[in-house]
């Protein structure tokens, strides 16, 4: 029940006057049951405090929440698998489950939300229905899920099905026009997935309304978006994610902030790198809330920034959730 050694999985929204941030602590990044998602409300944005504690199924890991909002309450989704030694998330029959709440205190049991062997990444509104892409296990494909009450959901177009190129988490950015853009990662063969050599990417796909066919037109060479977190600030569209420093055969990791450019409706596009936040480590998967017009609260995790030490033990090892604010009016 309590805060264990290594906490990871961010998200963050506004709601009902408040912000709320959410997380998971468990032993380490390896699939377990010992795992739980915390929740905390803020007035501020600033200070936070627990107001609740969902616990995983007794049999199962939970990991990878995400807040959405269905009419006057708070939804929270995650992933729920079974506790087996997988790289790949392979055998580890995945169930995407929410809970939902009226206050953001008092949540209602976890339910099924989703087929089994299917992982919901984040959910985003659009026009009156939500949206989620979700991944198979075994990283084999990606499709795209809809609802219209955010509990019972419909599968719908593939979104990417190389099975080779092992997508997975995958960001979902609406376009004024209406158009969907899926950042897709891909993790690719062994020693790519681990960042020891290139080429690391990720895939770049469209879809008009509504949203019946997907095309991937491109990738973004050099970057692969683990936990992608997108968003809209005025017309510039931003990413926070995992980066991989590729030089480094120990396979450390950043998180980083960055900026997609380009044709922002339909392709081609760009990404750079605008710079990292405090990380090091097992790190990333953020969430974000807006606290005025400019800046925004960012919240992730990382382990140690000053012992900085590979991924591979970071995974196992001790790591904090972090708060920092973008000015993003002052990101040139």
């Amino acid at each position: 029940d309590s805060i264990c050694r290594h906490n990871e999985n961010v998200d963050m929204i506004h709601w009902s006057g408040a912000f709320w941030l959410v997380h998971r602590t468990a032993r380490s990044q390896i699939l377990g049951p010992n795992s739980a998602l915390h929740v905390y409300r803020s007035a501020d944005g600033n200070s936070f405090t627990q107001v609740a504690l969902i616990q995983a199924p007794s049999d199962r890991d939970l990991r990878d929440p995400h807040f959405y909002v269905v009419g006057s309450e708070l939804f929270l989704h995650a992933i729920t698998r079974l506790p087996v030694d997988s790289v790949r998330d392979s055998n580890v029959d995945s169930i995407s489950v929410a809970t939902h709440s009226p206050d953001g205190i008092a949540w209602a049991p976890l339910q099924n939300i989703g087929p089994e062997t299917w992982s919901f990444w984040r959910v985003k509104e659009h026009a009156g229905t939500y949206y989620s892409a979700a991944y198979q296990d075994g990283d084999q494909s990606v499709s795209l899920f809809s609802s219209t009450d955010g509990l019972t959901w419909t599968q719908g177009a593939q979104v990417y099905g190389v099975a080779a190129d092992t997508p997975l988490e995958t960001e979902l950015v609406f376009m004024p026009s209406g158009r969907m853009l899926a950042l897709v990662r891909t993790d690719g063969a062994d020693a790519v997935y681990l960042a020891q050599q290139p080429p690391i990417s990720t895939r770049v796909c469209w879809a008009m309304p509504p949203y019946d066919t997907f095309d991937c037109p491109q990738t973004l060479d050099g970057q692969r978006l683990d936990g992608p977190l997108a968003f809209f600030w005025n017309t510039r569209l931003f990413v926070v994610a995992r980066k991989h420093i590729l030089t480094d055969t120990l396979c450390r990791k950043r998180t980083s902030l960055f900026e997609i450019t380009g044709t922002l409706d339909g392709g081609p596009i760009d990404i750079h790198e605008i710079g990292e936040l405090p990380s090091a480590g097992d790190t990333s998967y953020a969430g974000y809330a807006m606290l005025d017009a400019n800046r925004a609260a960012v919240a992730w995790y990382s382990g140690d920034i000053y012992r900085d030490e590979p991924w591979q033990t970071g995974m196992f090892d001790l790591t904090d959730i972090w708060l920092g604010t973008l000015d993003l009016s002052r990101v040139p």
